[in-house]
């Protein structure tokens, strides 16, 4: 399965003022609209499907703590 980060415009143009917001003030570089988009497209490409498979895995993570307990309390629930 090939995964496609889709984000919506509004978010797309959030994460382009935020990268322009950024590379200002900690690298004191001026990105136009353009080169801040080309780079928000390119990290979304390199490191998305890992943020995405983490959030997969911490989501399987917690998932499995509820449901433990849900078992323990099937259990305690059970007559004997």
């Amino acid at each position: 399965m090939s995964l496609k980060i889709k984000l919506t415009p509004q978010q797309h143009d959030e994460l382009i003022v935020q990268a322009q917001a950024y590379c200002a003030d900690n690298l004191g570089l001026e990105l136009a609209q353009f080169d801040a988009a080309f780079m928000v497209d390119f990290f979304i490409e390199q490191i998305g499907k890992q943020i995405y498979n983490q959030a997969l895995e911490d989501a399987k993570a917690h998932l499995e703590q509820h449901f433990e307990m849900l078992t323990d309390r099937l259990y305690e629930l059970e007559k004997y």
